[in-house]
């Protein structure tokens, strides 16, 4: 089992609650198995059975479907704490692939584990409900980005996007991150080529908006960034004002 302490899933519900020990009993006994995933391996197959769900323990993972003429679209990044299929629990399968984009760790666990959270838990059960909304609405900003952005604010939107989620299991994190995402991969979050993206990195490089040393990107001004494009960030900051507590249940 994946110490308490260590554990990324505990570790990012905690940014948004004070959990209970039972709950936190409830949320690790979704980590006492673990399995390793090399980089570019598929966890799941496009339209595969979902008999499992995931947490991410250690490394990205991404999901991602084509498009038929062969074309990859990804939809999602999946950092450490994040529960890979969640959104997709009401089906019997999923509605894309998922697979890893670095060396990875996860922890299998069967959907029906979910139960115990939901009948026990109304706090865990909101927050899990609030995490498949921020998910979609991010999704909508990269459509959103992809319609009516140019390249460069595009890519800019992915590395904000990105350090936005990885601090909230890491909130001491600076205004920076290592990105393993190749350039492709974040080209089909955002509809572009390799080329373009490796183009739109230069433009910000020189418009002072990053710096970059190899995988290392920093933002010397992350509100100036943040301006650029409007960024919203979904994730830090959410309104658990409505979470019902056990005991306001009659």
């Amino acid at each position: 089992m994946v110490a308490r302490d260590g554990s990324c899933l505990i570790r990012k519900i905690s940014h948004y609650l004070d959990l209970t020990e039972d709950e936190k009993r409830l949320l690790a006994r979704l980590e006492e198995t673990s399995r390793k995933l090399r980089r570019d391996e598929i966890l799941i197959e496009e339209d595969g059975e979902l008999r499992e769900m995931f947490v991410v323990s250690e490394g990205w993972l991404y999901t991602y479907t084509h498009t038929l003429d062969g074309r990859r679209q990804v939809f999602e990044v999946h950092f450490p704490g994040d529960i890979v299929g969640a959104s997709q629990a009401p089906f019997e399968r999923i509605g894309y692939g998922v697979a890893a984009a670095t060396e990875a760790i996860v922890c299998p666990f069967p959907k029906r584990s979910l139960n115990a959270i939901f009948s026990r838990s109304p706090a865990l059960t909101a927050l899990f409900y609030a995490f498949a909304v921020l998910d979609h609405a991010t999704i909508l900003d990269r459509l959103r980005a992809t319609g009516r952005m140019g390249a460069a604010e595009r890519v800019l939107l992915v590395l904000l996007q990105c350090l936005a989620r990885l601090r909230i299991t890491d909130p001491d994190r600076q205004d920076g991150l290592d990105m393993p995402l190749r350039q492709e991969l974040i080209g089909d979050m955002v509809g572009l080529s390799n080329i373009s993206v490796s183009h739109a990195l230069k433009e910000l490089a020189q418009a002072g908006l990053i710096e970059r040393d190899a995988r290392h990107f920093s933002f010397p001004d992350l509100q100036r960034a943040q301006t650029q494009i409007d960024f919203s960030d979904r994730y830090y900051a959410i309104d658990t004002s409505w979470f019902p507590r056990q005991w306001e249940i009659a």
